[in-house]
Order: C-alpha cells, then sequence, then structure tokens
C-alpha cells in the first residue's frame, strides 16, 4: 500500500474552499453511523469538523474582518440624529424677564475629505492582521493533522504491542507445561518450573500494560479528533505503509511558499509598516466638512414680546493639526517601529526553525528507514533462534536459559521493529507539516 502525499499552493481563497469542502463531506461522529474500521482520512476529516482549536482559529479570522470593517468606517460619513426640548428662565425685572421653551430636533454630518493617509495605513494594517488570522487558522488546521496522525499511529504501534504481548504470554504458558512435564519425569530442575512461572507472570503484568496503553491511546486519538471519549476503535492499519518522500531542495522551496508560520510572519511585517505609516500621519493635520439642519419649534418670552423659535441649518469645513500633545505622537510611533523591528526579527527566527525541522525530519525519516530494515534482519534471525531454541528444549537437550534468553531477543526485536515503524511514519508526517502541506 502506497500513501502519496501532496502538496498545494497557499492561495487563501482555494485553502479556504478546500477547508469547507472538506466540512462538508466529512462524516458526523456518530458512533452508531461511523464505519466498523476508521481510515486515517476518517479520523482526519473529524478533526477538521470537530476540533475546538479550529473553531477558535477560525473565530479569530471573522474578528479580523470585523477589524477591517471599523477601519475602513472613517471613508464614510458620520449621520446623527438628535432631539431636545429646552425650557429656560432668565431672572430679572419684570420688563426684562424672559421664559423660553423649545423643542430641536438635529440632524448632522460629519465627513473626513483627507488624513493624509491615516485611514489608508490603519485599514492595510487590519486587512494584514486578518490575513495573517487565515495563515494562523491554516497553522492550527496542519496541527490538528499532525496530531490526528501522531495519535492514529500510536494507537497502531500499542495494538501491535498487544498482540507481541499475547504471543509473549501463550509461548511462556507452552514453555510452562514443558517444564512441568520435565519436573515431573525428573530430566528436569524445579529451578526451571520456577522461571517459567516467573516468566508466566511477567508476560501476564506485560499484557496488561500493553492493554492499559491500548485503551490510553484510544482517548489520546478521541481527543485528537476533538470529540468525547467513547469505545475501542477499530482503525485501518497503515503502520507499514510507504510513503513518497520528496527530495529535499522541492521541500525547502515549498516550505518558503505555503508555510503557515513565514507566510503569517510576513503579513504580520505587513501590518506593523503600515501601523508606522498611521501613527506618522498623525503630526499631519485633517481636513473635514460637516453639515447639520436643525428643526425647532417654541418660544422665547421677553416682558410682553413674544419670538418664535425657526428651523436652522449650518455647513462647514474644518482643517484641524495637532500642535502638541505632550509627545503623545512621538511615543506612538517609536513604539510602532519597535514593534516592526521585532517582528522583522522574529520572521528571521520562523525561517531559520523551519530550516532545522524540515532537515531534523529528512534525518529522523532515514534513521527510521535504516532501523526498520536492520530489525526486520534482527527479527528474522531472532524467530529463527526462538524456534531452534524451543526445539531443543522440547526434545531434552536444551536447558530453559537458552529459551529465556531468545524470548528476550524476539520480544525486544518485534518492539524494536514496531517502534521504528511508528518513527518513520511520524516522521514523515512531520516532514509535510514543515512543508506547510494543506492536504495530508
Amino acid at each position: 500500500m502506497r500513501i502519496t502525499m501532496t502538496c498545494v499552493g497557499s492561495d487563501m481563497k482555494w485553502f479556504r474552499i478546500l477547508l469547507i469542502v472538506v466540512q462538508f463531506c466529512s462524516l458526523s461522529f456518530d458512533l452508531n453511523a461511523a464505519p466498523d474500521t476508521f481510515t486515517l482520512r476518517d479520523c482526519i476529516d473529524m478533526a477538521l469538523k470537530n476540533q475546538p482549536a479550529i473553531r477558535s482559529a477560525r473565530e479569530n479570522v471573522n474578528a479580523g474582518q470585523g477589524r477591517v470593517t471599523q477601519a475602513a468606517s472613517p471613508y464614510f460619513p458620520r449621520i446623527t440624529a438628535s432631539t431636545d426640548r429646552i425650557v429656560s428662565h432668565v431672572l430679572g425685572t419684570a420688563q426684562s424677564q424672559s421664559v423660553s421653551r423649545s423643542n430641536t430636533t438635529s440632524l448632522s454630518v460629519n465627513q473626513v475629505l483627507y488624513d493624509f493617509g491615516r485611514t489608508g495605513n490603519a485599514l492595510d494594517a487590519s486587512r494584514s492582521s486578518m490575513r495573517s488570522a487565515e495563515f494562523d487558522e491554516q497553522r492550527v488546521i496542519q496541527e490538528t493533522i499532525l496530531n490526528v496522525k501522531q495519535a492514529y499511529y500510536a494507537l497502531l504501534a500499542s495494538k501491535k504491542l498487544v498482540l507481541v504481548s499475547q504471543k509473549t504470554t501463550e509461548q511462556a504458558e507452552s514453555h510452562l507445561k514443558q517444564a512441568e512435564a520435565f519436573f515431573r519425569s525428573g530430566s528436569k530442575p524445579r529451578f526451571e518450573v520456577t522461571r517459567a512461572e516467573v516468566d508466566v507472570n511477567n508476560a501476564n503484568l506485560s499484557m496488561i500494560n500493553a492493554k492499559n496503553s491500548v485503551r490510553l491511546r484510544t482517548i489520546g486519538l478521541y481527543n485528537a479528533m476533538g470529540v468525547d471519549p467513547g469505545g475501542d476503535l477499530a482503525i485501518e492499519d497503515v503502520l507499514s505503509a510507504t510513503v513518497s518522500i520528496p527530495a529535499i531542495e522541492p521541500a525547502m522551496a515549498e516550505a518558503a511558499r505555503n508555510r503557515p508560520e513565514l507566510l503569517k510572519a510576513n503579513e504580520d511585517i505587513q501590518a506593523a509598516r503600515a501601523r508606522v505609516r498611521a501613527e506618522e500621519a498623525n503630526y499631519l493635520p485633517t481636513l473635514s466638512a460637516n453639515g447639520a439642519y436643525n428643526w425647532a419649534s417654541g418660544s422665547t418670552t421677553i416682558g410682553s414680546f413674544k419670538i418664535d423659535v425657526q428651523d436652522s441649518w449650518n455647513v462647514g469645513v474644518t482643517l484641524s493639526l495637532p500642535l502638541f500633545e505632550g509627545r503623545l505622537t512621538q511615543g506612538k510611533v517609536s513604539e510602532a517601529r519597535a514593534n516592526l523591528r521585532a517582528l522583522e526579527a522574529q520572521g528571521e527566527t520562523f525561517r531559520r526553525s523551519v530550516l532545522i525541522e524540515l532537515n531534523q525530519a529528512y534525518a529522523d525519516i532515514e534513521g527510521a528507514t535504516a532501523r526498520i530494515a536492520v530489525m526486520e534482519s534482527l527479527l528474522k534471525k531472532a524467530s529463527e533462534s526462538l524456534e531452534l531454541a524451543q526445539g531443543r528444549y522440547a526434545a531434552g537437550v536444551g536447558t530453559y536459559i537458552e529459551i529465556t534468553d531468545a524470548q528476550v531477543v524476539s520480544v525486544n526485536a518485534e518492539t524494536d521493529h514496531i517502534q521504528a515503524l511508528y518513527d518513520y511514519q511520524l516522521a514523515a508526517a512531520r516532514l509535510f507539516k514543515a512543508m506547510g502541506a494543506v492536504t495530508p
């Protein structure tokens, strides 16, 4: 069986389309309707639909979209309506005493005409921040896929170790029966029976530990999928599957194009640069237009004279220039520039860490591949040695210690072989995650 890992581009439009398709096509996690055997693809689909971390990252994107809307609001006019009822008395002599009663409803409009890039740069910063949140969502998705793979392969390895423990227990019980038969016939000492009993107890203890490991790994897989733990999971055995590994040069180029951390860092830098320009624009004036219309009713009475209140309107253009703000703008510009330098340094750190991650994944794949070949050869030889030791002991010419030694070597070889398979699959998964692959 061959699993081919495919990397796609970083175009956010196609990425979000892919995510929507995955969400609608994924299985709903209903154990009654779930398949008898879950594939790795099934588990990943469930995680993409149910993992709370993905929902949280998606809401951060929605929040970013809201901030973009806020940043664009100065491009639109501010329209305000108000109404009031005023009664006022001015005390004085009978001839000068006045009383005013009025009802006023006002509609005012204010529009910023030009602010020397303050609004435009703030909007650019918000858009870059939203794209940064989208790349962070992609990062969370890729980490979720990696976590599912790791939990999936760990559960497979644990199930295989249970089979090893079962076989070891059966062999230990068979050896105990042989030792007891030899002891009853007087051809072997009591020591070999005691040693066989100890081996049976150790095998039973290993079986308990292996089954507990399966239970814990099952819960780990449920957790990686973002669902509550249920019963035992039957999963497809792909631990021995071959993975198509790309060359390191194309992998590095793919990582530079698609790795969410790098793309997010670039958008954060762009947003920081726009914030610097927006803060610098606070040194410059703001030109705005305003107007209002007031509907009024009522009157003012002064002595014996009565004057009716009239409607009114006004329009104007305002140019405002901050002359002194206690160095407030200077401090904000200094802070924005420092944040920009910090993000630029952080982006370089991300780039170097991606290179290290890629090379580490290749080294792990190479090491695991070599160990698998060695373990397969050792496992074959260990099985042959165990069969010979068992045959010699059954014929009465071998010692029990030969069986014990051969069995230990055989169990260790099987365990190391399973561990090497697990390490290979996990290293391959980490490689494609390091490349920024969207699809598993």
